[in-house]
């Protein structure tokens, strides 16, 4: 029962500390189980499934196809060094089967998707580590090991019991580090008056053949771009009452942060950042850029790597003043990393 009730303390503060800031919307209810209806097919011992678990819902809608993704998450806590393959692997599987279960069930279907039109059900293990001290790549919990002269242990993709077109998405413990990190970015920045407390949106292209839908000043992060090497925040004009002068003054013009996670130890990495930023027709010099680097172990000269791939990108741009003087005013810093914990106990694997 203790593990339960810490399991829902941690979903609720996951949701109030953390996906709110991506924009994304968490259901009611939350830690409930829902009966399986395909018990025999689900069996993993010698009685059929009778439930599957949801510990917390989320949901955003896609800003291209305006399908609601719905997240049906399986949160984990653990300390670090007590996460194995078999625990894993375990979570893994059984969270494919509650998808799989979910995407027929009127029950389930009566608690988190009634107000979708379109919507789309996928799993996601979030994985948290809650010491701190877990440093190392979660790709390593799918490769097997050599014992003697086999391989033993480790994830084969390949097994995991989904149906064609079912996504599962894991929220490892660095990704979810990066994540905290921007949050905490957001914050000191907001208290700076250099960022606004709700007025953003997670930008994205037009491209080709998908056009953006929705409230484009409200987009929310999917967890692609979560997942991916940078995000791009849009934010209008930023205003903030001075208490000296008694008004409301212009603190930030409008523009666009750049939160950059990779180690940034090649030039070329930001030559192809500029490159994209020049393509999107965001150096018309009518936005205030920041580029902030939120990678947990950035190159230790990632500084002059930077300037070196500003003056690669320059000299490209054959005598263009105009740009190559909005190239120097993009603003460049690495950011504090952030460890928050969210909770002292190790709650463990609940399969």
């Amino acid at each position: 029962m203790a593990e339960t009730s810490n399991i829902a303390v941690m979903a609720e503060k996951i949701s109030d500390e953390l996906f709110k800031y991506f924009k994304w919307e968490r259901l009611i209810p939350r830690d409930m189980n829902f009966a399986c209806h395909k018990g025999k097919q689900h069996q993993t011992g010698q009685s059929p499934k009778v439930t599957h678990p949801v510990d917390v819902v989320f949901k955003y809608t896609d800003p291209y196809s305006g399908t609601d993704i719905i997240l049906n998450t399986d949160l984990k806590s653990y300390k670090s060094g007590s996460i194995t393959p078999s625990s894993v692997r375990d979570a893994i599987y059984s969270l494919a089967m509650t998808i799989d279960c979910a995407d027929g069930s009127d029950e389930w279907k009566t608690r988190y998707s009634m107000d979708s039109d379109d919507y789309e059900i996928r799993g996601m293990l979030f994985v948290y580590n809650h010491d701190g001290e877990y440093d190392k790549s979660f790709k390593d919990a799918f490769k097997p090991k050599v014992k003697g002269d086999r391989l033993v242990g480790g994830i084969k993709i390949s097994n995991v019991p989904l149906r064609e077109g079912q996504q599962l998405h894991i929220m490892e413990p660095l990704l979810i580090q990066y994540m905290r990190t921007i949050i905490s970015d957001m914050d000191k920045l907001h208290r700076k008056g250099e960022f606004p407390e709700s007025e953003y949106s997670f930008y994205y292209p037009d491209l080709l053949l998908n056009k953006l839908r929705g409230d484009t000043k409200n987009h929310p992060a999917t967890i692609e771009l979560i997942s991916g090497p940078y995000m791009l925040i849009k934010h209008n004009e930023i205003k903030k009452y001075c208490e000296v002068d008694d008004c409301v003054k212009v603190r930030c013009k409008q523009g666009f942060i750049i939160y950059y996670n990779q180690k940034g130890e090649n030039p070329m990495e930001f030559v192809y950042l500029f490159d994209l930023l020049r393509n999107l027709q965001l150096l018309r010099g009518d936005d205030k850029i920041r580029i902030r680097v939120a990678h947990r172990e950035p190159f230790k000269d990632i500084n002059s790597i930077y300037n070196t791939a500003k003056s690669i990108y320059i000299n490209s741009l054959g005598g263009d003043s105009f740009k190559e003087n909005v190239l120097k005013s993009i603003e460049f810093d690495v950011i504090e990393q952030t460890k928050d914990i969210f909770c002292t106990n190790d709650i463990g694997w609940r399969l």
